[in-house]
């Protein structure tokens, strides 16, 4: 049997979901999730906070970036 070779484009919120639950339901497949900005993962929930400047720092709303995606999930890339 060949290894599933998935590819996710677009990271953050749904595409990062995506990869999880995949990576959960199959360890052995080849996950790629292809992301054209710096962030793989952001809060979407805060940002009306940060728009309404509740949550000032930008920061504050990352969750994963490229490096830890990779630690966990074993093969994410992102470009900048």
């Amino acid at each position: 049997m060949t290894k599933k070779r998935i590819v996710i484009i677009g990271g953050v919120a749904g595409g990062a979901t995506c990869a999880a639950r995949l990576r959960r339901m199959d360890e052995e497949a080849e996950i790629v999730v292809l992301e054209r900005g710096p962030y793989v993962s952001f809060a979407n929930c805060g940002l009306p906070y940060y728009v309404g400047n509740i949550i000032q720092e930008e920061s504050k709303l990352l969750l994963a970036g490229p490096a830890l995606f990779r630690e966990r999930f074993v093969c994410i890339r992102a470009t900048p």
